[in-house]
């Protein structure tokens, strides 16, 4: 017995020297081994400490749950160099979104960094830039962190879930309810009643093997007499009001889907009568106008343009025309086309601005830029004047969509050369292929299948109409074309100087025998009897005489050139005489005929095509009879 109890004390001893010595060396490195694969339910309450707070854990117990702070810290210095980067924009630009940009990434970093030094020279970085925000939040110690984790994880685990969540044994439960709920249906209504009913839901569609059935079409495959009728009075209704005519006649050019068409006719009438009354009596006179020696332009204008504006709506509906939508002024340069077409438009428009626009103006470099100009130009007129809008009972809505707009296009041969470019008859390389697409915009424009918002007409300025594309110089487009020709007689060129020295004639400026009285040129008249003067008409016919061959432009230029001779003798006096004579020199300062031989000869020196004086010379020598001698 002693020696089984010996061995009894034996085995004991040995058993708990094991266990013991088993337990002693257990190391921390086995014990993270176990502890660096927790379970999945184990994950979800483990809290993550701070990272400057990790020394103060290092001796926790090894179930605990350390994070990756390699990985964070890497993750928040890329947001860092972020943060860099729109400091340094900012420092440049200072703009508004870039500051609120770099609050993002800088509480991005504050609620993603595990050390806390990342986050205060953050903070710093982000002074140095002189960004205002409010840095206490930043600044503040955060020992919740582990809780703000702890629901971090809670949410992605939730998410997660959601994600994986197979809905379809609810769905198989949701049809099967459906399922049960028609047939109590059928049972408490009727046959009849379900079958009408049948149809409403797509479940019931699928479990009977029918087609899909339409609810709308029983008044159509079984109509009566009087469904008939209620669609054919809808159809013809719709119809009407998507044509603006309620059974009327067709559509007007501009006339606005959204005005009826009495309202639009009774504008259309008050248009004309305005436009009537803008050009009555003498305003298509040169005198009136300040346009000088184009009597027969005017005249023609008058009664190809003006009179069927004029004219009342109805009587162009009974004769069967419409006013023209174009007119082409062409000439030489220098004859008045842009003045006598400005002066046009203010007379044929005088409810809307108009358009004055050149050629050039509307070419553009990007593809299709310029054929969106010239659309621009047509489709969105300018509105009309306040005076015609106000008081309106629509707003001057229907006045709008009556009114005339009148563009002026100013070197027209520039948008509408002749087509054909690249190898055509055009002959204008690569930039005519692309002029050719403008070309056939204008034409659209001017005459094309869909009407034009308002009535519009487009006054065209050229030298050349040889250069402008033949499909536009048809009728119906630029249908009146007038040649604007310089002054060739005597009389048109007397018509244009008197249009440019009538002011200088009403102030007394001009020495001439019938001044105007209680004026300087009536002083210098009566203190100078013995020199013989001319008379104001005289004087016009003499000049006249003198210029030959000068085109209107040349005439201006002659006045402004004998004014300034005038000018130019008054201020002489006043640096000689000094301040006492200055007054009485300056307001007598007179234009004398004599100023006025010298500006022809001056306005002729400009008038020469050769660059040098030697070569005009020449030339005049080479053009001399066969029999005069060239003299050195």
């Amino acid at each position: 017995m002693n020696r089984f109890g010996d061995r009894i004390s034996c085995l004991v001893l040995t058993i708990l020297c094991q266990f013991v010595i088993g337990t002693a060396f257990l190391t921390p490195t086995s014990c993270r081994a176990v502890a660096s694969s927790p379970s999945r339910q184990d994950m979800k309450n483990v809290p993550t400490p701070l990272a400057s707070s990790s020394s103060s854990s290092s001796s926790s117990s090894c179930s605990d749950f350390t994070p990756d702070v390699d990985k964070n810290t890497v993750y928040v210095r890329g947001l860092m160099e972020n943060l860099s980067t729109l400091c340094d924009k900012y420092i440049v630009t200072g703009s508004e979104p870039t500051r609120k940009r770099l609050l993002n990434v800088l509480d991005r970093i504050y609620a993603e960094s595990f050390d806390r030094d990342l986050v205060l020279q953050s903070v710093r970085m982000a002074k140095r830039a002189a960004v205002p925000f409010n840095d206490e939040k930043y600044l503040r110690e955060r020992n919740t962190r582990s809780n703000e984790y702890i629901m971090e994880q809670k949410s992605w685990k939730k998410t997660d879930k959601e994600l994986g969540r197979n809905d379809a044994e609810e769905r198989r439960q949701e049809a099967a309810s459906r399922k049960e709920w028609e047939s109590q249906r059928t049972s408490q209504v009727g046959d009849s009643v379900a079958d009408n009913l049948q149809g409403r839901s797509a479940l019931s569609r699928r479990d009977n093997g029918s087609q899909k059935p339409d609810l709308f079409m029983s008044n159509v495959m079984n109509p009566t007499p009087e469904t008939i009728n209620t669609m054919a009075q809808e159809k013809k209704e719709l119809h009407d009001e998507m044509e603006g005519t309620n059974g009327s006649s067709e559509p007007q050019e501009g006339q606005s889907l959204s005005v009826e068409p009495a309202v639009y006719e009774s504008a259309a009438n008050r248009v004309s009568e305005l436009i009537a009354k803008a050009g009555g009596g003498s305003q298509f006179e040169g005198e009136t106008l300040g346009i000088g020696g184009l009597d027969d332009v005017l005249a023609q204008v008058k009664r190809r343009v003006w009179i069927p504006l004029a004219a009342p709506p109805s009587l162009l509906q009974d004769l069967g025309i419409h006013p023209v939508r174009g007119l082409l002024l062409y000439g030489r340069p220098g004859c008045g086309k842009t003045l006598l077409a400005r002066t046009l438009g203010n007379i044929l428009s005088p409810m809307r601005p108009i358009t004055v626009v050149s050629g050039p103006e509307i070419l553009d470099k990007f593809v299709g830029s310029s054929e969106k100009n010239l659309r621009e130009i047509f489709d969105n007129p300018p509105d009309i004047y306040d005076n015609y809008r106000i008081g309106e009972a629509d707003g001057g809505q229907a006045i709008s969509s009556a009114a005339l707009h009148v563009v002026v296009m100013d070197e027209f041969d520039a948008v509408a050369r002749t087509r054909g470019g690249k190898g055509g008859k055009g002959d204008q390389g690569d930039a005519g292929v692309a002029r050719d697409s403008v070309v056939n915009q204008l034409l659209a424009k001017m005459d094309g299948v869909h009407p034009l918002p308002v009535p519009t007409l487009v006054i065209g300025l050229t030298n050349k109409r040889s250069l402008v594309d033949t499909a536009l110089l048809r009728p119906g487009r630029f249908e009146v074309q007038v040649e604007v020709p310089p002054p060739k007689t005597v009389e048109a060129r007397v018509s244009i100087l008197k249009v440019h020295t009538q002011n200088m004639n009403r102030a007394g400026r001009l020495l001439v025998r019938d001044p105007p009285k209680g004026t300087a040129a009536e002083k210098y008249y009566h203190e100078h009897t013995s020199s013989y003067i001319l008379s104001y008409d005289e004087l016009l016919e003499d000049i006249a005489q003198q210029c030959e061959g000068y085109s209107g432009a040349a005439l201006a230029g002659v006045t402004r050139a004998a004014a300034s001779h005038a000018l130019e003798r008054a201020v002489g006096e006043i640096s000689l005489n000094g301040d006492s004579s200055a007054g009485n020199s300056m307001m007598d300062c007179l234009v004398t005929p004599a100023d006025f031989k010298e500006a022809v000869a001056d306005v002729k020196t400009s008038m020469g095509t050769s660059d040098f004086s030697e070569e005009s010379e020449e030339q005049g020598e080479e053009e001399k009879p066969n029999g005069e001698e060239k003299t050195e």
